[in-house]
């Protein structure tokens, strides 16, 4: 069985188009209203946000289509895991954006997405995404918010993400191989809280999980 999932209804910008939908062998025409609504939907966020957005889209995409298919447990627990990791980061730590970057330079460019747009351009720094609005974590920069040298050599040993919440994730919180001594024994220490400590960040890099808690 096939249906349009869009139909054909006007020409100009805001044309919509028809995709033809193979359906499984004995699916009930019932729930057809409801596939059309969730994939027009899904379409429309892709687009409006583009290509790159897709990751900060995922959570809103799993919600069009949740009424529709069970979920796949491990894959929700992961998201959610995610989801929280990065509400902890942000509410726990300090961010700065494009603008306050440019404006808390000796002699601010004009273009007031530099220098950190050039800077990130040059693996120099990192951002995140959050809320639709581009952030850069302050321990990135020294007391006059230049960046710091480890910051560079930290993130060429880290290599390419496709998520950079795993970068934030890394530095933020308390890693096992990163220890300084206290009454009680040895203590874990967040990487960020170690960034004069280059050797130690970078023996503990190399030792990293591919989970969202170092």
């Amino acid at each position: 069985m096939k249906s349009p999932v869009i139909d054909q209804q006007s020409k100009g910008a805001g044309d919509t188009f028809v995709v033809e939908l193979p359906l499984p062998k004995g699916t009930d025409p019932a729930i057809l209203p409801s596939v059309r609504q969730g994939i027009a939907q899904a379409v429309h966020i892709v687009l409006s946000t583009g290509q790159t957005a897709i990751l900060e889209q995922a959570d809103q995409l799993a919600g069009l289509v949740s009424g529709l298919i069970a979920p796949d447990l491990g894959l929700v627990g992961e998201r959610f895991d995610r989801l929280q990791a990065i509400r902890t980061m942000f509410h726990e730590g300090e961010w700065l954006t494009n603008e306050i970057l440019n404006q808390l330079q000796p002699e601010p460019p004009s273009n007031r997405s530099l220098p950190a747009s050039d800077w990130k351009r040059r693996g120099r720094i990192f951002s995140v995404n959050f809320g639709g609005k581009e952030y850069f974590p302050r321990y990135q920069f020294d007391a006059l918010y230049q960046p710091l040298p480890v910051i560079r050599d930290i993130l060429k040993a880290f290599g390419s993400v496709a998520d950079s919440w795993k970068l934030a994730a890394w530095f933020h919180f308390p890693n096992g191989w990163i220890a300084e001594s206290g009454p009680d024994g040895p203590t874990p220490v967040a990487p960020r809280d170690a960034l004069d400590r280059r050797e130690d960040l970078l023996n503990a890099l190399k030792k990293r999980e591919g989970s969202y808690v170092a």
